[in-house]
């Protein structure tokens, strides 16, 4: 059997053993690595340098390694095999999963710091309102390769981390017929179908793939479906597509549970419902053009519609008026007025009137499940995005050197209409919020107001790198990209709140703002041998405030995220400058091909932006915060053989403050003013960390020290496995993930234990029955373990019939699951037969 096709016997069980085979074989069967690896340096591709002449520690996996791991989502995916990515479970939701590398986050989640750039073919998919990332709308099953960078500012706004850039198939890419569904725990069902076909100069792919997951908590089911498709042309002097995505996902976010609830049921949640609905469509059409042996140009243009919407049951400070129990007012001492201010009394959002009390008891201590009072957030974002990239590159020789010149331009234009209001809601046992139809406002500042606002993003980027072979070992790269950022924020509501004396403040969302910066890099490449490489580089990248951001950035007025925007106090952009130095190898070694990487680098932030809990419960705001740095080591080795494949990937990531700052934090039990005894029995319960700090620091906030690690990020992540082919047909498969403990979101200054580190191992197998039919399955948290990825602080009181005193509160991971699927292929894409070719 040649050791192409044990590559092909191994790319049927694990994901992630097999990304340690790509391209590592002739076809011949003799071990023979490549001589060259080419990449695309830029989001829009098609130029086509040497990796190993890039100075940066770039990963690639490939659409079949993505798919063949038999993961729900694109980023558990990428987090399995990639040294310095892990996933956190904000949201309880398998396809709503935050993806970190390097401690720079990206996000599903409007109001998380999004610190990576993500582009598809070409086309930024962060979105413009909060440049959040969809994940679960990436056609997978249509991904051909996905590409990680690090340090390269040419990807733009929000590459302060790095990049992620996915490719898609087309019917020059693959040709055949693919059929895969599968079934598993907790009610999941995934199918998939694609097609691809060249006739001629031409072309056409087709993707179609959709799932179903019951969710193993409380109101998490999900489902999704997506459709790709692509028509291609191409000659000897052009290549061109035109391709369209289409995805609808409806996500249960069911989020984290206070751990005293886990204790009794693990399903449990807290305060629902939570669902997101998204649909996006879009057209992209790209070309690649050779004008001459030396000059050719690429270019795309897209247009792209998104629309989400979203609900959010909570607890809240409603409760009936002491001196009118008919009405509903805000609990006054939250918001610094008196009882019986006129504005603290909830409005119906149309008439303006005194909402009704629908049954809410005036006296506290009567509330029981049924009657408590609670909040139902709703939101809907409607997003129009266009914009296209035209790039030129150069390949002459200079003074008898090769050169790789890439020039280029990018504009992206966004129009977002938002509009968030709130509805009052019983809280019963399940505390899934139970609607009274009473859409209401207040109008002290701090309040709850409904907002109808249109935000309109100018982006616009001019790029150019290039790379000089100085000697035949070493080559040299400079380059830079100027972003240029534009927003403006016209406020359609006619809501804003009210000073003592009955005069608005607003319409107080309006706004326009501007962000430019130059940002430069440089590095060296060196070839030791021709099987090791070392590299060393230096670049800065920035990214401008979102109009989210801007609109939610008064510690006096905070919002209740994401629903309502309240203030549009300035805010800086964030600027990161990163040095990286790293070596990176290949070889053949005892008969199979060893690839590795070792790497360290070290990332600053200056005027770093975090969304900050407010001393009202529920609600926040976005400041900058200083600086940060994240910095650490990276370590990779993978070998492939005949029958068998390892890997193992080590990553150290040191993410700390810079500067020391005070933060609100009000239910971190360090806080001050945290357990302060004041309910007069004598007991001395106050909770705070120290008297001298409770001294310094306004009750809820927390003192931040140069040094304290950045909160949600494991210090130490360690991921391995193994593929092993027992038969000709028979192949089994393992994959471990180790992660060290995290500090609680909320525990900025490091004072309480951290949430728990944990170790996972999946296995999986498959077995090719036929020539083009295979039957594949696994096990997920092999061992069951209850760990959590996610853990934040909540206000223990705030629902008092469950009578909570431990502010913690996390998101469970999913404990073991199953699954089994089959796959069949047709064409020229099928897999072999492995009994006949072995």
């Amino acid at each position: 059997m040649s050791l192409g096709i044990a590559r092909a016997a191994l790319f049927g069980v694990s994901g992630l053993a097999i990304a340690l085979a790509t391209n590592a074989y002739a076809q011949d069967g003799a071990t023979a690595l490549p001589e060259i690896d080419v990449i695309g340096t830029t989001p829009l591709g098609g130029d086509g340098l040497d990796r190993d002449k890039f100075p940066a520690n770039i990963s690639t996996i490939s659409g079949d390694q993505l798919r063949a791991s038999h993961e729900p989502t694109v980023q558990r995916g990428v987090a399995n095999s990639t040294p310095s990515v892990h996933l956190t479970d904000v949201t309880g939701n398998p396809f709503n999963q935050d993806l970190f590398f390097r401690g720079f986050q990206s996000s599903q989640q409007n109001g998380a710091p999004q610190g990576l750039a993500v582009y598809q073919n070409g086309v930024r998919i962060n979105e413009a309102f909060g440049d959040t990332v969809n994940y679960e709308l990436i056609p997978s099953v249509a991904i051909d390769r996905v590409d990680i960078w690090t340090n390269n500012p040419v990807f733009g706004l929000n590459a302060l981390g790095g990049a992620l850039s996915f490719q898609t198939k087309s019917g020059f890419t693959f040709d055949g017929v693919e059929i895969e569904g599968q079934v598993g725990s907790f009610g999941r069902y995934e199918g998939s179908a694609q097609w691809g076909k060249q006739v001629g100069n031409w072309a056409g792919y087709l993707a179609i793939e959709g799932a179903k997951d019951g969710g193993w908590r409380d109101f998490s089911d999900s489902n999704y479906k997506r459709a790709f498709g692509d028509i291609g042309y191409r000659n000897e002097n052009a290549e061109i597509h035109l391709n369209f995505s289409y995805a609808d996902s409806k996500l249960g976010v069911v989020g984290p549970t206070p751990v005293e609830l886990l204790d009794e049921r693990r399903r449990n949640v807290y305060t629902g419902d939570q669902i997101n609905e998204n649909q996006m469509g879009m057209l992209n059409l790209q070309g690649k053009f050779q004008v001459t042996d030396a000059w050719s140009l690429q270019a795309n243009a897209y247009y792209r519609r998104y629309t989400s919407d979203r609900v959010d049951g909570n607890d809240t400070d409603i409760r009936a008026c002491e001196d009118d129990p008919t009405k509903l007012c805000l609990e006054a001492d939250d918001f610094g007025a008196e009882e019986g201010d006129p504005r603290l009394i909830v409005r119906d959002r149309r008439t303006g009137l005194p909402v009704i009390n629908p049954g809410f008891p005036a006296d506290e201590d009567d509330f029981v499940a049924g009657n408590t009072p609670g909040s139902i957030e709703r939101s809907a974002i409607r997003t129009t995005s266009l914009g296209g990239t035209l790039q030129a590159t150069n390949d002459s020789e200079i003074f008898g050197r090769k050169n790789h010149f890439v020039i280029g331009g990018a504009y992206d234009f966004g129009k977002t209409d938002f509009r968030g209001w709130s509805e009052t809601c019983f809280m019963p046992n399940s505390l899934q919020c139970i609607g009274t139809g009473d859409f209401y406002y207040t109008t002290i500042p701090g309040g709850i107001l409904p907002v109808d606002l249109t935000a309109k993003n100018h982006y616009v980027g001019l790029y150019a790198v290039n790379t000089l072979d100085l000697t035949e070992q070493l080559s040299a790269t400079v380059g830079a990209r100027w972003n240029y950022a534009r927003l403006i924020v016209n406020d359609k509501s006619p809501y804003s709140p009210q000073d003592e004396d009955g005069n608005r403040f607003g319409p107080n969302l309006d706004g326009k703002h501007t962000f430019q910066r130059f940002n430069p890099m440089a590095g060296l490449t060196y070839k030791f041998t021709p099987a090791i490489t070392g590299y060393a580089s230096y670049s800065e990248s920035n990214r401008a405030p979102t109009a989210l951001e801007i609109g939610c950035s008064n510690p006096d007025i905070p919002c209740p995220l994401e629903s309502t925007l309240v203030s549009d106090p300035p805010l800086d952009q964030v600027v990161t400058r990163t040095g990286e130095v790293g070596l990176r190898g290949k070889m053949d070694l005892a008969g199979g091909a060893l690839t590795w990487s070792a790497g360290l680098y070290q990332a600053n932030n200056k005027d770093d932006i975090l969304n900050i809990p407010s001393v009202i419960t529920g609600r926040g705001y976005f400041a900058n915060v200083g600086k940060t740095r994240r910095q650490g080591v990276e370590l990779a080795a993978q070998f492939v053989t005949e029958t068998w494949a390892v890997y193992a990937n080590y990553a150290y990531v040191d993410a700390t403050f810079r500067k020391a700052i005070n933060l609100a934090s009000p239910n971190n039990p360090a806080s001050a003013g945290y357990g302060e005894d004041d309910d007069d029995d004598g007991d001395d319960d106050d909770r705070r960390a120290s008297a001298a700090a409770a001294a310094a620091l306004a009750d809820g906030e927390i003192h931040v020290k140069k040094g304290d690690r950045l909160t949600g990020i494991p210090d130490h992540q360690f991921k391995f496995g193994a593929a092993y082919r027992v038969t000709p047909k028979w192949t089994v498969g393992m994959d471990a993930t180790v992660m060290s403990g995290q500090y609680y979101l909320g525990d900025e200054s490091n004072q309480n234990r951290k949430l728990a580190g944990y170790a996972v191992f999946n296995v999986n197998t498959s077995y090719q029955v036929t020539e083009a039919l295979r039957v594949f399955g696994g096990v997920k948290n092999l061992f069951n373990k209850k760990y959590a990825t996610n853990a934040t602080f909540f206000e223990t009181d705030d629902i008092s019939f469950l009578e909570l005193s431990d502010p913690r509160t996390i998101t469970p991971a999913r404990p073991l699951s199953l699954y089994v699927g089959l796959n069949l292929k047709f064409g020229a894409d099928a897999a072999p037969v492995l009994a006949t070719k072995y």
